[in-house]
């Protein structure tokens, strides 16, 4: 039987993300400068609670964000103005995305994982790109928000933000 190499890493990304329970991003690197689906997968509930909202930060270098429509779930996009309008696809953007919610969905339990997908353009720079991210559930919340810096490089981060590794351009 041959296996599918995606799936296998896949399973694999799920599983271990299950094990920690964070946040997580598919996938977890992509190319700079080019267009990706990324996908916010969350892989369980808030002790034991249904999750009913996600709330994903989207980084100042990203200038274009748009959710994928998830059957029943409202989506609240949050703008900025940008400094200097930008031609996108032959139309003037005048605002960036900074925010994605998606909330009022059939709740989904904690012994479920589900996904959260935005089409981004990333920018042209490699680097690590932060999505600070809130888990809301039908109790409580998980706030995924959490960045590596000096005063947690010994102890490690509880609550990391979904993070996307930026790779230079082939």
């Amino acid at each position: 039987m041959r296996r599918n190499p995606w799936f296998l890493g896949a399973a694999m990304m799920l599983s271990a993300s299950a094990a920690s329970a964070h946040v997580v991003t598919m996938p977890r690197t992509a190319e700079a400068g080019r267009p990706v689906a990324l996908a916010f997968w969350v892989p369980e509930g808030c002790a034991g609670q249904a999750t009913t909202a996600l709330s994903i930060e989207i980084p100042a270098g990203i200038v274009f964000a748009k959710p994928q429509l998830k059957a029943g779930w409202d989506i609240r996009l949050e703008h900025v103005p940008l400094a200097d309008p930008i031609i996108n696809e032959g139309v003037v953007q005048r605002e960036r995305v900074t925010r994605i919610t998606w909330s009022g969905g059939p709740a989904v339990p904690d012994s479920h994982f589900e996904q959260f997908t935005v089409l981004l353009r990333l920018p042209g720079t490699p680097g690590p790109l932060r999505f600070p991210a809130v888990q809301t559930c039908a109790a409580g919340e998980k706030r995924w928000i959490e960045v590596p810096d000096a005063s947690n490089a010994q102890t490690g981060l509880r609550y990391p933000a979904p993070t996307l590794t930026v790779t230079a351009p082939q």
